[in-house]
């Protein structure tokens, strides 16, 4: 029977499309031997670490409680994106963290928006519309 840490792994794998644990190292800019340790220890929170820090802990540990449709221009449907709820305890008996005491609605949304801007190669764009947004808000 497999660990969390290799499922999640599997998982891993499977987003960026690749076979080896070498292929998977390389596109998460970390060791094999170190990916090797999270599947021998059932390492779960390096995993997840990991999975934040590249913008993804969403796709590999579940999103939120959101379904939409991401449009292009000329109303040209790019995708639907589905996710699960990350308000709840997920599959791996781990709950996302929020030490910000962010705004349960607002953290699923931007959740979300990370998702689809990740899905779709955007994150730099979705960092300059946060950017620009914030800068329109009256100060405190």
């Amino acid at each position: 029977m497999k660990n969390e840490a290799e499922l999640l792994i599997e998982k891993l794998m499977s987003y960026y499309n690749v076979f080896t644990i070498s292929e998977l190292a390389k596109e998460i800019n970390t060791s094999q031997p170190a990916i090797s340790q999270w599947k021998k220890n059932n390492y779960i929170k390096a995993i997840a670490s990991k999975c934040r820090e590249l913008g993804i802990y969403s796709e590999i540990f579940g999103g939120v409680n959101t379904s939409f449709t991401q449009r292009g221009s000329g109303n040209q449907q790019i995708g639907t994106q589905n996710n699960r709820d990350s308000s709840n305890i997920n599959n791996f008996g781990t709950t996302p963290a929020n030490p910000a005491k962010i705004d349960e609605d607002i953290l699923k949304l931007v959740e979300a928006l990370n998702s689809v801007a990740n899905a779709l190669n955007k994150k730099q764009e979705l960092k300059q519309e946060l950017t620009k947004l914030i800068s329109t808000l009256p100060t405190l």
